[in-house]
Order: C-alpha cells, then sequence, then structure tokens
C-alpha cells in the first residue's frame, strides 16, 4: 500500500493538503507560511529565499515525489536572507514573477524535475476529486446554453493572459471576472452588484475552468462549499465546471449546499 513516504506536500492554503495527508499518513508536508495546521513532527518549514536549504531537506528526507496542494500568495523575496542556490536562480525567478502564476509555477516545477523529483497533480492522487460530465444536482435553464457559451469565450479570449479561472455571466452579461483576488472575493463582488444592473429572479452562472494550457499538475482549479455557498448568497442559479479537470472538495457536502438553495451544479466541457 502507498502510504506516501517518499512524498512531500508542498502546502498553501486550503483543505487540500490536509485531505492528501489522509491518504498518504506517512507523506511529508513543507511550509512556507508557518503553519499551524500540521505537526512538528511532520513538516519541513521554508523560506522562499533558501531554496537550496529545500531541496536538501527533501534528500534527507527521502523525497522523490512532490506535490503542490493549496494556493501560495507570491512571495516578497529579500536578497539579503537568500542562499547560493536562490541567488543564481534570482534573474529567471524575477522575470516569472512579473508574469502569470501559470508560468510562476511551471518555472518552479521545472527546477524540482532538473532535480530528480517527480511533480503530481493532487487528482492523481486522489482521482475522485474531479467530477465526471453531468449534473451533479439540480437541472437545466431556458438560457443556460447561450450563458455557459458567453462565459467561454470570455474565458478564451482571457487565457493568454494568465488573468484567472472563473466568471460569473448572468441574462448574458458579465458580472464579474476572476482575478488575483480568487474566486471568493469575485462572488462576494456580484453579491454587491447593485440591483438595477441584474434582472431580477433571473440568477446567473458561475463558469471555473482551467486557462488553455495549464499544467494541472500543480495549478488545477478547486471548488469547494464555500465557494458554492458565495454562489448561492450571491444570487446564482449553478456552477459550471470542467469534467476532469477541475477538483470538487467535499462532494457531498457541496451537492447538500446545492440543493438546499435550489442551486444545480454542472460539469460540462467547454463551448468553444
Amino acid at each position: 500500500m502507498d502510504e506516501g513516504a517518499d512524498l512531500a506536500i508542498i502546502c498553501g492554503f486550503g483543505d487540500l493538503p490536509l485531505i492528501i495527508k489522509k491518504f498518504y499518513k506517512k507523506s511529508i508536508y513543507v511550509t512556507f507560511n508557518r503553519s499551524n495546521l500540521v505537526p512538528e513532527n511532520q513538516v519541513i518549514k521554508c523560506e522562499f529565499e533558501k531554496l537550496g536549504y529545500l531541496f536538501d531537506s527533501l534528500k534527507q528526507n527521502g523525497i522523490r515525489r512532490v506535490v503542490m496542494a493549496g494556493s501560495i500568495a507570491r512571495p516578497h523575496l529579500e536578497e539579503s536572507k537568500m542562499d547560493e542556490y536562490t541567488l543564481n536562480l534570482m534573474p529567471k525567478l524575477l522575470s516569472k514573477l512579473v508574469q502569470g502564476d501559470n508560468k510562476l509555477l511551471s518555472f518552479i516545477a521545472g527546477e524540482f524535475e532538473k532535480k530528480g523529483y517527480q511533480i503530481l497533480g493532487a487528482s492523481e492522487l486522489i482521482p475522485d476529486l474531479t467530477v465526471d460530465s453531468g449534473f451533479l444536482c439540480g437541472s437545466s435553464y431556458e438560457s443556460l446554453n447561450r450563458d455557459v457559451f458567453k462565459a467561454d469565450s470570455v474565458l478564451k479570449a482571457l487565457s493568454p493572459e494568465d488573468i484567472g479561472q472563473g466568471i460569473v455571466i448572468e441574462n448574458g452579461l458579465v458580472l464579474g471576472i476572476e482575478t488575483i483576488q480568487g474566486t471568493n472575493e469575485l462572488l462576494k463582488f456580484v453579491e454587491h452588484t447593485a440591483l438595477n444592473l441584474r434582472v431580477k429572479g433571473q440568477g446567473g452562472i458561475f463558469v471555473k475552468r482551467p486557462k488553455v494550457n495549464q499544467d494541472l499538475r500543480f495549478d488545477m482549479p478547486v471548488i469547494g462549499p464555500r465557494t458554492v455557498e458565495l454562489a448561492c448568497k450571491a444570487g446564482l442559479r449553478g456552477l459550471i465546471i470542467s469534467p476532469g479537470s477541475v477538483m470538487l472538495l467535499e462532494r457531498e457536502k457541496c451537492v447538500k449546499v446545492a440543493e438546499a438553495n435550489n442551486f444545480f451544479i454542472l460539469a460540462v466541457e467547454s463551448a468553444v
């Protein structure tokens, strides 16, 4: 049985690192944010300025596989704290920091691979995190196809700019686009949209998809119960996600929240 003795979980915010740990009990956490959620004897505490120390620690612990789980805030690097490895990496790293998350994470993943580590996606370790095509709950409505097409058209146009993975469409109109603030802030913004800009009783949809050519090993979109709750509070009618390439955490709880609010969850491929 694979208990993850050679697996390191690079921990960001959210529940995903803890979910992976439940399945791979001998895995080791790697934290950059002084997390208090993990036991002291199962964690490598790192600083972004000391990547050399990180790779040395992984080697000492017999790590061969790495999974990046949860969102990690962009670091504010202090050159005075850097070890030699990170200093040598700085010119390339700085050029990626001004680009989108996908470019930055791809570069970091490449450094792990140069060292011989296998980068895995969370969905590879826990396959049932993603969803097959179809309705998980709820049903269609008259203008659904039109709204999905509009959402997917906008997301495809924005994808080369590496801006975000989500959009809210209501009655054919864009109510909000996910940016660096994240999914939950987008939905809070939509909730406070002036009523005269919305069609009473119409509702709308939140569409969450990976960007074009996104590396799903370390940047797969994630939806959890809190996101479903916020979408309901925002007066939306449903959630659209891509089958097989968006993780749905605590699926039963997500469905329970959705059903209590007459809200649908649908996995369907992009319309464009």
